[in-house]
C-alpha cells in the first residue's frame, strides 16, 4: 500500500525517534547495487491532505504546511555502522497542491524490512537559490547547520529557516517497491512567530534589529534525534553589526526561533537613532575577570611595574562602543516548543509598542589581543580618514558608519568621539588618575588604569651584560629589576635578557612577513614566571629567536593560536589618530598608546615601531592614542 508522509499541523507535539550515528564511517550506494523505488504519499494527519513546504495561515491554532513544486525529502539511513542520505523528489500533487507524491531511489541493502528511518525536508538555502541537501561532511559532523541571521521576516520564506521531520517504518513490496507502513507525520523541529512593531509616539521605524537570551544566529539539527541547538548566540547588547536585522523598513515579520527558553528584544531604528544621543555621556561597565585578564598557567598572568607593584593585563585594547537610540519592546522570557506558530490570531501578529530607549555608550575590550576598532588597510603605513558627522558646530566621528572607536584623546573620556574641541591642559609633570579611561572600566568590580611612562619603563627594559663587579653595583643602587630578566652565566657575564620580543603574526604559515595585504606586527611581553623555553615556543619558528631590544620582528614568526594560549600580552602596532583631526596616521607601522603620565602640558604616550620604542613621546593637543589596560595585584 501507499502510506501518507504528513506535514502536521504547526502547532502539534514534535516526534522524535533514537539512532546512532555520529561517529559511523559515510559510504555512498554503489551504482551497480539493487535499487528499490520508494515512495510516499505527503497529507495531513486523519486523511485531511494540507502540507507543502511552505507555512500558510489558518483560522485557530492551527496551521498547517504546503508543499511546492521541486520540493525534496531527504532519507537518512543508518545500516551497521555507515550511514547514507537518499532525495525522495515530489513527483505529483493533489488538491491544490495540499497533498504531494514523492518518490526516489533507494539502494535494498541499505533497508531492513519494517525498521523506522528517519524523514527530513531541509529547506532553501539562505539566499533562496537552491535547495539545502544533506552533505557528506554534515552526516560525518552528526548535524545539520541552519543559518538564522539573514531572515526576511516573510511567510514565505521560513522554508529557508526551518527543517521539518518525521519517522516511518519502511515496508518492501513486489517488483523491487518499497512504501512506509502507517501515517508519517512531518513537523517543524523549529519555532515561529509572527510580530508587528511600532513606535508609541509614531515616529516611523527605518529598520528592526532581533537580539535577546536565547536567540540564536545559527542552530545545528541532529541528524540522530531531530534535536535543534542553537550555536550562535547574538547576545543581549543592542549591536548593529551583530544582532538579526530584517530587511529596511519591514515592521510586521516572522521569525523562527530554536526552541527552548527565549526572552526576545526588539529594537526599532528611526532617523535620529545615532545623532540625538552622541552626547550622551558613557556609562560604567563591569566585566567578568575570568574573561578579561591575559592567564598563564591557569591564574591571571603578572608583570611587575615596579619593585614593589604588579600587575594584570587586559586581554585586549580599549574601545568605545558607541551610543545609539532606538524604539525597543523587550519581551519576558518564554519557553517556547518546536512546531507551534505564536501570534495573536489568524493573520494577525502580536502587536508590539515600543518605548524610546538610550542606549549608553561604554567601554569594552577587543575580542582578541590583536583586534583592532579601525578599519584594517591592506597596506602599512598608510592613512584612513574616519567619517564624521557635526552637531552644531563640533565634529564628531560617525556612529552610524563605526560601532567602535579606539583611538580618543586624552581627557575625552566622558565624549570620546567628539574630535573639534580639545581644550584639556596641565600645569608641570605628574600622572593624572582622575582622567584614565579605566575609570569606566571595571574588571571584577575594580577599576583598571593605564600605566605610567616609568612603569612602562620598568616592564621593558632593554638586555644588558654585566660583569659580576656591575651586577653587584646595580643590585646595591636598586638598578637592577630581575622580575623583568631572564638571567643567565656564561663566561664570566650575566647575561640580562629582557621578557619581551617585536614579533608579526603569520596568517599564512609561511615563515614570511606578508605585505599585501600586510601581515600584523607587534610586541609581546612575556609574564614574570614564565620560562626562557615557554617564551620560545611562543614563536611558529624559534631558530632566530631574540628577545628585547635585540629582537627583530621578521625573525619572530607567531600565529593567533599561539598568541591566544601563551599567557603572553601581545601589543599591536595599529595606528594613532593625528592631533585634533579625522585621520589615522601610520596604521600597522606605530603602536602609540596612552600612558597616564604628564609633562609640559600635556599627556604623555609610548610609541611603538618595528625598530624600537620610544618612552616617552608628547601627544599632540588632541591626538587620539590606543589605551591597553591593567589592574593593579
Amino acid at each position: 500500500m501507499k502510506t501518507k508522509i504528513l506535514l502536521p499541523l504547526i502547532c502539534m507535539a514534535i516526534s522524535i525517534f533514537t539512532a546512532s550515528c555520529s561517529s559511523d564511517d559515510i559510504v555512498s550506494p554503489e551504482a551497480k547495487e539493487q535499487m528499490l523505488t520508494l515512495t510516499v504519499s505527503a497529507g495531513t494527519e486523519d486523511e485531511a491532505p494540507a502540507t507543502r513546504a511552505e507555512l500558510v495561515e489558518a483560522k485557530g491554532s492551527k496551521s498547517p504546511w504546503k508543499w511546492e513544486t521541486g520540493d525534496k525529502l531527504m532519507l537518512v539511513i543508518t545500516n551497521a555502522g555507515q550511514k547514507t542520505v537518499h532525495t525522495l523528489t515530489l513527483k505529483s500533487t493533489k488538491r491544490d497542491g495540499l497533498s504531494g507524491e514523492f518518490e526516489g531511489q533507494v539502494p535494498a541493502s541499505r533497508i531492513t524490512n519494517t525498521s523506522t528511518y528517519r524523514f527530513f525536508y531541509v529547506g532553501k538555502t539562505t539566499n533562496g537559490s537552491a535547495d539545502r541537501t544533506i552533505s557528506a561532511s554534515d552526516l560525518s559532523a552528526g548535524n545539520i547547520n541552519i543559518d538564522l541571521s539573514q531572515q526576511t521576516g516573510e511567510l514565505k520564506d521560513l522554508k529557508k529557516n526551518c527543517v521539518l521531520m518525521g519517522t516511518g517504518n519502511v515496508v518492501a513490496t513486489t517488483g523491487g517497491k518499497a512504501v512506509t507502513d502507517g501515517s508519517v507525520i512531518m513537523k517543524n523541529l523549529f519555532a515561529v512567530a509572527h510580530f508587528a512593531i511600532t513606535a508609541n509616539d509614531n515616529t516611523a521605524i527605518t529598520k528592526v534589529g532581533l537580539r535577546g537570551k536565547g536567540v540564536y544566529a545559527s542552530a545545528n539539527v541532529d541528524l540522530s534525534t531531530g534535536a535543534v541547538t542553537g550555536v550562535s548566540e547574538v547576545g543581549t547588547e543592542i549591536d548593529p553589526e551583530e544582532n538579526i536585522f530584517f530587511p529596511a523598513g519591514k515592521t510586521d515579520f516572522y521569525v523562527t526561533f530554536v526552541p527552548g527558553t527565549v526572552a526576545p528584544a526588539f529594537d526599532g531604528y528611526y532617523a535620529d537613532s545615532y545623532t540625538s544621543v552622541i552626547t550622551t555621556t558613557p556609562e560604567t561597565r563591569n566585566y567578568d575577570a575570568d574573561k578579561s585578564f591575559v592567564y598563564y598557567n591557569g591564574a591571571k598572568a603578572k608583570f611587575s611595574v615596579s619593585a614593589t607593584q604588579q600587575v594584570a593585563f587586559t586581554n585586549g585594547n580599549m574601545q568605545y562602543v558607541m551610543p545609539i537610540a532606538t524604539y525597543t519592546s523587550a519581551m519576558n522570557a518564554k519557553t517556547l516548543s518546536a512546531n507551534t506558530l505564536i501570534r495573536w490570531k489568524n493573520s494577525v501578529p502580536l502587536k508590539l509598542k515600543a518605548n524610546r530607549t538610550v542606549h549608553a555608550g561604554y567601554y569594552r575590550l577587543a575580542p582578541e589581543q590583536w583586534k583592532m576598532a579601525i578599519p584594517k588597510q591592506v597596506k602599512a603605513g598608510t592613512n584612513y580618514d574616519y567619517a564624521t558627522i557635526k552637531i552644531g558646530n563640533d565634529t564628531y566621528i560617525s556612529p552610524e558608519k563605526y560601532r567602535y572607536f579606539d583611538t580618543p584623546s586624552w581627557g575625552n573620556m566622558n565624549n570620546p568621539t567628539l574630535i573639534s574641541k580639545y581644550n584639556f591642559r596641565y600645569d608641570g609633570e605628574g600622572v593624572d588618575t582622575e582622567n584614565d579611561f579605566g575609570n569606566m572600566l571595571y574588571v571584577g568590580s575594580q577599576k583598571t588604569r593605564v600605566l605610567t611612562t616609568d612603569e612602562w619603563g620598568f616592564l621593558l627594559p632593554n638586555n644588558m651584560l654585566l660583569t659580576q663587579n656591575e651586577k653587584d653595583r646595580k643590585e646595591r643602587n636598586n638598578e637592577l629589576n630581575n622580575e623583568r630578566f631572564w638571567v643567565s652565566f656564561e663566561r664570566n657575564r650575566y647575561y640580562f635578557t629582557a621578557r619581551w620580543a617585536r614579533c608579526f603574526i603569520d596568517e599564512n604559515g609561511d615563515g614570511k612577513r606578508g605585505t599585501n595585504p600586510a601581515e600584523l606586527r607587534g610586541y609581546l611581553i612575556f609574564p614574570d614566571d614564565m620560562t626562557l623555553d615557554e617564551a620560545k615556543n611562543v614563536f611558529t619558528n624559534d631558530t632566530k629567536v631574540k628577545f628585547g631590544n635585540d629582537s627583530r620582528v621578521y625573525d619572530n614568526p607567531t600565529s593567533y593560536e599561539k598568541l591566544k594560549n601563551s599567557g603572553a600580552v601581545f601589543i599591536p602596532l595599529t595606528a594613532y589618530r593625528a592631533a585634533g583631526t579625522k585621520t589615522l596616521v601610520q596604521w600597522g607601522n606605530h603602536g602609540n598608546y596612552f600612558a597616564s603620565s604628564y609633562r609640559r602640558q600635556g599627556i604623555l604616550h609610548l610609541k611603538f615601531t618595528e625598530t624600537g620604542f620610544s618612552n616617552p613621546e608628547a601627544s599632540g593637543w588632541g591626538q587620539g592614542c590606543m589605551s591597553r589596560l591593567v589592574q593593579n595585584y
